[in-house]
């Protein structure tokens, strides 16, 4: 299978998705929310495509929420007891625009398993969309990555790239699956598959990208989504790497408000535990108040955001 020198990659995937990069998709005051596995956890904890989108509109206040969780897929989502379903979450944080990612592990089922695949993926799309009121991008699932060191047709090497090719082509028909979900539910279509076996510096296990390949996945995104900024490592310096450190303790006050570490003392099944209650008046729970407070610093962390974003060239 080919493989691109990493130069090469933003170049290539400007011309691959299904909006134009002249578009300008986002909207005034929206709310981008990521869901997905591992891939899209990183995606929004490194904050290369929030940084893109923030610095090429900084007059759109567009706010971004992650709400996706390692090991998800299109079958299950699992969370704890109590835990919000997908239309109270985006409900609650308004959300507009939902950018999803799956495909890559549930293929791994084989091809016989597609279309289950495809019934799961677009139950999942009906309860984001709300019948229209969210607008939706699909996310093509990245590739297995390959080795580039060229090995010998009797090694364990050899064998397991074989298999990898072959894992690939069933993804492969995954992702044209995909690409037919977004067609049929107005979605807009990225492909960023490629990077898988563009090159070596872009995955860290074959199925998880490095820092490097969220870089290159989040400027191919950007631009399909009509951004114009310049993700190259080296435009992410100065300014803009203050301006991506904003965002990021930003994206750290999301995560510890979003994902409680004690859920069940939150709204599980300890909320009754004496420590749960105010020692002075037992029918009050401090926690949930508690909790609340969050979203102010969150508030507060954006517009510094949007104004340090508006005085960058």
């Amino acid at each position: 299978m080919m493989r691109f020198p990493l130069f090469c990659l933003v170049a290539l995937f400007v011309g691959i998705s299904s909006l134009r990069a002249e578009e300008r998709f986002l909207k005034q005051d929206d709310v981008v929310v990521f869901v997905g596995g591992e891939n899209m956890v990183a995606l929004s904890d490194n904050g290369f495509l929030e940084l893109s989108l923030t610095r090429s509109f900084p007059d759109l206040g567009v706010r971004f929420r992650n709400l996706a969780w390692e090991g998800d897929t299109v079958f299950e989502q699992n969370r704890d007891l109590n835990f919000p379903t997908w239309e109270e979450q985006m409900d609650k944080v308004g959300a507009t625009v939902v950018i999803a990612q799956f495909g890559q592990m549930e293929s791994l089922a084989g091809r016989e398993k597609l279309p289950d695949f495809v019934a799961a993926y677009e139950k999942l799309i009906e309860h984001w969309s709300a019948g229209g009121k969210r607008r939706i991008v699909l996310l093509a699932p990245v590739l297995f990555s390959q080795s580039a060191a060229p090995v010998g047709k009797d090694s364990e090497l050899y064998r397991q790239e074989e298999k990898l090719k072959s894992d690939n082509d069933v993804l492969d028909d995954y992702i044209d699956a995909i690409r037919e979900i977004a067609e049929k539910h107005h979605a807009t279509f990225v492909n960023d598959s490629d990077l898988g076996v563009a090159d070596v510096l872009v995955q860290r296990d074959g199925i998880h990208l490095t820092n490097t390949g969220h870089l290159v996945m989040a400027g191919s995104i950007a631009k399909a989504l009509g951004g114009k900024a310049d993700m190259r490592p080296s435009r992410i310096q100065g300014e803009a790497s203050l301006l991506l450190q904003l965002i990021n303790a930003k994206n750290r006050l999301w995560f510890n408000y979003w994902r409680v570490q004690n859920w069940a003392f939150l709204a599980g099944d300890r909320t009754n535990q004496p420590s749960s209650r105010d020692w002075r008046d037992p029918s009050i729970r401090w926690f949930p108040p508690e909790r609340e407070k969050f979203l102010p610093l969150i508030a507060e962390k954006e517009k510094e955001i949007w104004e340090f974003a508006a005085r960058l060239p």
